[in-house]
């Protein structure tokens, strides 16, 4: 009924009006319940998924046409290619990864857009979309199909670059050097910020409030544990030191006092509660007196000195790295006076993308480059805390690893480059880090195979400093372009119309 209207479509056996693979969105209208005519490929043996073109039981007529195609099987009066019998419910081929074009994402064997020479063969089988000028079985928009495994690597590496004369060649300024193997650790590389130790800096704080008389540390000089850095007056340890003075006289009394009632109590004059009452003065005088003492000792004051004055003095060794206290400023608990630090060892705080943080563990090497610095030896040190959370803003997860810092090249807050290395060390091919250009999701290193002819080679690459490990067809000894790769990377990118100097295969 469709075929004797001309609404059906060949390449899938369904009317070309409600086509689901042609037209997926079109409604299907109400027929009625279709009765299959004798005679009917459903009827005789052939599969329902075969188009109805290929029916012969249904459509004689097409019989010759198959013969004369040599698509004939005799013994079952079927096409060969879709005979029940012979190939029981065959599954299409698939294309392989070289016969592929992946600009248009169909074989390209059938690719009708970049072999426009092909149209008239599929027009002829009936097999041609006429929408979007494809062969209907293969057309990308109504049949979209999945690239097979490889394809993009297959389609890359076949498209071979050739500069059309030497002095093109030479005026493109390509730059080469030699693959070789070098025996080289897999790594990440971040960015990375120096910061003091947080175990070996101490701020210097008055824990009594006070009025800083004198100053005796600079900015900068180093200090020794228990070194006075400031002298503070304070009415608040004046009051607490003539308090010691006053207990340690309460005590002096106290124990006269309960020397003389032992010695009455033993002549039977006074009674035991007396004893006992002398006893418990001379205990509370005695505790009086050992709290302020503690509060001088935490001060810095001196115990016999009741002028109220005090010193504070270094908590660490090291260096006096900021001291914003001067001479008559109020000093309290909220106040910090000075800041001492040692600068030996420093901590390097490297910002890992969240995708490389897996291959990051405790005790791995690495090595920090300051940013600007003119110093060819790099610092090295060790992984020693990773961070048990991904930062929201910057998706990414803080390594820390300390690294020494005898000469004081390290300066908190410095912006660095660390490369952390993920793996040990082992031999293979390598190439300065400018050959290798990404080419959609691939990598691709390109080899100049003699002049003026370059082949893509795709490559997995390991590595993030200057010289990176690559693993593919990348030998050693051959000559790698680094100066210049971009230009060979515009003209083998899919879609790409290139600079016109070249010629792709």
């Amino acid at each position: 009924m469709f075929q004797a209207k001309g609404d059906w479509c060949a390449a899938h056996g369904f009317p070309e009006s409600f086509c689901p693979i042609c037209k997926p969105n079109a409604p299907i209208p109400d027929i009625g319940t279709p009765t299959a005519p004798a005679g009917s490929c459903g009827g005789k043996g052939l599969p329902e998924s075969e188009p109805e073109s290929k029916g012969t039981k249904c459509n004689p007529e097409l019989i010759r046409q198959f013969k004369a195609a040599g698509d004939w099987c005799e013994e079952h009066g079927f096409p060969k290619s879709a005979c029940p019998a012979c190939n029981p419910q065959t599954p299409p081929a698939q294309a392989s990864a070289t016969d592929w074009c992946l600009e248009h994402g169909l074989p390209e064997s059938q690719c009708t857009q970049c072999h426009p020479e092909l149209i008239p063969q599929f027009k002829a089988a009936g097999d041609f979309c006429e929408e979007h000028g494809f062969p209907e079985s293969a057309c990308p928009v109504c049949n979209p199909r999945e690239p097979p495994a490889g394809a993009e690597k297959a389609a890359i590496e076949a498209r071979v670059v050739r500069f059309k004369s030497p002095e093109i060649e030479k005026t493109a300024g390509l730059g080469t050097a030699m693959a070789h193997r070098a025996a080289a650790a897999t790594s990440v590389e971040c960015t990375a910020r120096i910061a003091f130790d947080g175990d070996r800096v101490a701020d210097v704080r008055a824990i009594v409030p006070g009025v800083v008389r004198r100053v005796r540390a600079e900015l900068g000089a180093g200090v020794r544990r228990g070194a006075p850095l400031f002298e503070l007056e304070s009415t608040r340890v004046g009051e607490i030191q003539g308090a010691l003075q006053t207990s340690r006289e309460r005590a002096r009394t106290a124990k006269a006092n309960l020397d003389r009632q032992r010695g009455l109590r033993e002549s039977d004059i006074a009674s035991a509660r007396q004893v006992e009452l002398a006893e418990q003065e001379l205990t509370t005088a005695q505790a009086e007196a050992r709290a302020a003492e503690a509060a001088l000792r935490m001060a810095g004051a001196a115990r016999a000195d009741p002028s109220g004055r005090y010193t504070l003095t270094a908590p660490i060794t090291g260096t006096i790295i900021r001291r914003p206290a001067v001479v008559g400023v109020l000093a309290t608990e909220s106040t910090s006076l000075a800041t001492v630090g040692d600068t030996s060892v420093m901590w390097a705080l490297c910002d890992v993308p969240e995708l490389d943080a897996p291959r990051i563990a405790l005790g791995q090497r690495m090595t920090v480059h300051i940013a600007g610095s003119s110093q060819e030896e790099p610092i090295q040190g060790r992984i020693t805390w990773i961070a048990a959370e991904v930062d929201p803003r910057t998706r990414t997860v803080t390594a820390r690893a300390e690294v020494k810092n005898p000469d004081g090249r390290l300066r908190a807050n410095q912006f660095a480059r660390a490369q952390i290395e993920t793996s040990a060390r082992r031999a293979a091919v390598s190439v300065p880090r400018a050959a290798v250009q990404r080419v959609g999701d691939l990598e691709v290193v390109f080899v100049r195979v003699h002049a003026g002819t370059y082949e893509p080679r795709v490559v997995r690459r390991s590595g993030d400093g200057d010289l990176v490990q690559v693993e593919g067809r990348v030998r050693e000894g051959e000559a790698v372009v680094t100066t210049g790769a971009v230009l060979l990377r515009t003209e083998v990118m899919p879609g790409s119309i290139g600079a016109g100097c070249c010629e792709v295969e």
